[in-house]
This record gives structure tokens, C-alpha cells and sequence, in this order.
């Protein structure tokens, strides 16, 4: 679009330069400033198209810049950049007007796409529709499961919908990757999705992190906090262990569905939302409910889409293929030249038991790739122990007889405890995970051994 003016709002005179010869050449008319104290009286002087300001220019305050062009008759698009977004920072700007925010570093044609945009939306005298984040990169779900293609064939019929939708699995299937997949096939893909791990959080942070709070509401609460449901507005909020949030927060959760508004901490009026939820949970919900750990209402409100996924240990049709996969990402990573695995090294993990799912399988193959010699996988360095169906038979005594089922049932649990902890330096959520039980769970086991010595 040759003729259209655009303003720089920068400091760094290396990124100046560049963008200055970028849209040069593709016709447009460039000013700059390094100082945003000038912005604003630079911008009425040259009354340009399009402003581009980085947040990290000194003296420019992108809230007061914006407050202006509200308050003036200027028609000029702005478009913001960063190199550290805060999500919180965005959201207020994009009220203010902001066209976009982008996240350096970004490839010159993204930001030329977005220029392109906001003079064709100025042109036509529509009001734009903000993209906090734009989408670089899509969700690949590598299967050729049956069971996975029916889960991926139903997700796309319901993405479009606003029901909530509740994935159930062991820890590592895929439940994040899958709640993406939803999201990015939805109408709210331009808008934010915003995860929330509640079972990482304890019960008084998650309440405001979920629903905000405002000042004074606590010991702390020195300014107000716009919480996640809000930052959330009009995209996907995406809730991570569900059936570990306290019994009270459930009663809110549930509000919040079926009201469409919330309740900050301290505050005096609801909230109005728009959101879409999807959860997660690697616990049986419907055994969470009989156990009166999670509420019956909530789950039929969160199970009006129910996603149950495989673990991999049920669809061993995938590991090949997701090693391939694997072994090709690492390789572009760490710039590996490996092409394959051996038969033994195949048949190695084909008779793993990958009690950590799909997530196991990845961190072990870019092990795999990173320690071999050649260009094909050997079984050292899966660095794996004898298959883990060995561990499977009861340990025998002398006599030969097999000793009793509770007891090498939980000499293994012991055990598969322990290595998970290995594999995580030590880190009790991401062990959990890997494990498929909740951290109260493995926090109770941990007790339960130190007793027992």
C-alpha cells in the first residue's frame, strides 16, 4: 500500500534503521522519534496512517498516548510491540484502542501483515477486531489411532460452539495439546487462551487468580488484580487438573458458568464475561464426584463435550510414528542428523509401558537423539532399563512361589514413584504428572514410605 505514512515510536537505532528500510521499499512514507515524550506532538505534526511504538522507549507512556487519540480527531491505527508482554498490559490496551500487540521477536512480514490490516479495516471504516496474540504456530496431533481420529473428528464439529468441554487421560496423553486444538479451531482463535494449572496454586492465590481481586481485599492486595476470567474475555480459558480445585471454588466455577459473570475478591459488582472453558482432569471425574471430591452439578456443566483420551500403552499403533516425529523436531533443535531407530531399539520401546504417556516418549527420544553416535537410535541410548514388563510378574522367593499381589504391587508403586522424581529433579507437580495422580496424592505416598522406614 504505497503512499500511506507510518510512525516509528523507538529507541533502538539498529531496529529503527531496519524498519525504516523494510517499509521503504515497499513504498510506505517513514518517520521516526527515539524519545516518547515526543510522540504525541510528533504525531499531530505528521498526522500519520499508522503509529508503531515499543513499549521500551523511554519516556512513552502507551496508556497516556492513547488516552490522546481518543480525546483527538485523529484517524491514525497504533500497534504495539514488546519484548515483554504482560498479558494484564495488553488487555488494557487493546480497550484503549490498540490495534495489536505483538511479541518481539516477530518476522518483518508478520508486522507487515498487521499494518496491511489496519489500513484496510481504516479504509473501509470498520471498527477492527484486536488480536492480543496472534496464532504463529498450529496444534499438530500426530496419530494414526482410530480411537484418537474419532476425538479429533468430534472435537472439530463442537469447536465452533461455546459448550465447555471436560478431557479426561493420564498425565502426558495430550489433554493441553488437545484443549489448543479446540481453541484454534474455534471463531475465538484470534482472542487469548489463558491456562490455569489448579492444583499448582494454593486455594487462597487461586481464587484471585481465577476471579481477580480488588485493593484492599486482603493483606497485600496493595493495587487491584484483573484475574484470568477477564483476561480471558471472548477467547478459551483453559483449567488444567479441575478435580484438584477446593470444594468452594467449585461453587464459584459454577456460578461463573452459568451466570456469564464474576465476583473479584472484594469487589462490589459482578463482572460480565465471555468465555469459553475447557478442563482437564487425569483423575476418573465421575469417581472424584462419588468420592464427594468434586461437585456433581459442576461436572454436567463442564461434561457437556467429554473428551476421554487413550493412553498410549492402548494405541502402541502411535509410537513409531511419534517417534519419527520426535526424533525430526529434536534433530532441527540441536541440529542432530538422525534418521531413525534401530530394530532393537523399536521394539524396546514397543514393550515400554510409558506409564508418563506421550510426554515420556518425547523426553526419551530427545535423549535418544542428542546421545547417539550415528545416524540411527540404539538401545543405549534410550538409556531405558530391561523392559518394564518385567516389572510386572510378582517377585518369587526361594520356593517360587509368587509373594503376594499387595505387596509387589506396591513395591513397584514405590518404585515408579521414586523415578519419577528422578526424571524431574525432584519437582512433585511434574512427577504427578508424569505419574497420573495428584500431587495430595503423591505428597501422601511420600509420608506413607517415610513411615515405613
Amino acid at each position: 500500500m504505497p503512499g500511506h505514512k507510518i510512525f516509528f515510536i523507538i529507541e533502538n537505532p539498529k531496529e529503527r534503521m531496519e524498519y525504516v528500510r523494510f517499509f521503504e521499499n515497499l513504498g510506505f512514507l517513514v518517520d521516526t522519534t527515539p524519545e516518547g515524550s515526543e510522540a504525541f506532538s510528533c504525531l499531530v505534526e505528521k498526522k500519520p496512517d499508522i503509529t508503531i511504538a515499543d513499549l521500551s522507549t523511554p519516556g512513552f507512556s502507551p496508556i497516556e498516548f492513547l488516552e490522546k487519540i481518543n480525546a483527538s480527531a485523529l484517524a491514525c491505527q497504533t500497534l504495539v510491540i514488546t519484548a515483554e508482554p504482560v498479558v494484564e498490559h495488553a488487555v488494557t490496551l487493546m480497550k484503549l484502542g490498540a490495534f495489536d500487540y505483538l511479541v518481539k521477536p516477530f518476522e518483518m512480514e508478520q508486522l507487515d501483515l498487521c499494518v496491511k490490516r489496519a489500513l484496510a479495516l481504516q479504509k473501509k471504516q470498520e471498527k477492527p477486531e484486536p488480536i492480543l496474540f496472534p496464532q504463529t504456530r498450529k496444534v499438530k496431533i500426530i496419530t494414526q489411532d482410530k480411537d484418537i481420529q474419532k476425538l479429533l473428528s468430534l472435537a472439530d464439529r463442537v469447536a465452533k460452539s461455546s459448550a465447555s468441554v471436560l478431557i479426561q487421560g493420564e498425565s502426558g496423553t495430550g489433554k493441553e495439546l488437545f484443549a489448543k486444538y479446540i481453541h484454534e479451531k474455534s471463531d475465538r482463535v484470534n482472542r487469548p487462551f489463558i491456562a490455569v494449572n489448579c492444583a499448582a496454586l494454593p486455594e487462597n492465590l487461586l481464587e484471585s487468580e481465577l476471579f481477580g481481586h480488588e485493593k484492599g481485599a486482603f493483606t497485600g492486595a496493595i493495587s487491584r488484580k484483573i484475574g484470568k476470567f477477564e483476561l480471558a474475555h471472548r477467547g478459551t480459558l483453559f483449567l488444567d487438573e479441575i478435580t484438584e480445585m477446593q470444594f468452594h471454588l467449585q461453587a464459584k466455577l459454577l456460578r461463573v458458568l452459568q451466570e456469564k459473570e464474576i465476583d473479584r475478591v472484594g469487589g462490589i459488582a459482578p463482572v460480565e464475561v465471555d468465555v469459553r472453558v475447557l478442563a482437564t482432569t487425569n483423575r476418573d471425574a465421575k469417581e472424584a464426584v462419588e468420592n464427594g471430591d468434586f461437585r456433581e452439578d459442576l461436572f454436567y456443566r463442564l461434561n457437556t463435550i467429554p473428551l476421554v483420551i487413550p493412553p498410549l500403552r492402548h494405541r502402541r499403533g502411535d509410537i513409531e510414528i511419534l517417534s519419527l516425529y520426535f526424533i525430526q523436531k529434536y534433530c532441527k533443535i540441536d541440529g542432530r542428523h538422525v534418521k531413525g531407530l534401530t530394530k532393537q531399539a523399536s521394539a524396546i520401546l514397543d514393550a515400554h509401558l510409558f506409564s508418563g504417556n506421550v510426554r515420556e516418549l518425547e523426553n526419551i527420544i530427545h535423549r535418544a537423539v542428542l546421545l547417539a553416535d550415528s545416524d540411527l537410535i540404539e538401545p543405549e541410548n534410550l538409556m531405558l532399563d530391561t523392559p518394564e514388563s518385567d516389572d510386572l510378574h510378582p517377585i518369587r522367593s526361594e520356593s517360587g512361589d509368587a509373594e503376594t499381589e499387595a505387596g509387589s504391587l506396591r513395591q513397584m508403586e514405590e518404585k515408579m514413584i521414586y523415578k519419577a522424581l528422578d526424571q524431574t529433579e525432584g519437582n512433585r507437580t511434574h512427577a504427578a504428572k508424569i505419574l497420573g495422580i495428584s500431587v495430595r496424592t503423591l505428597r501422601n505416598k511420600l509420608n506413607e514410605y517415610k513411615e515405613n522406614i
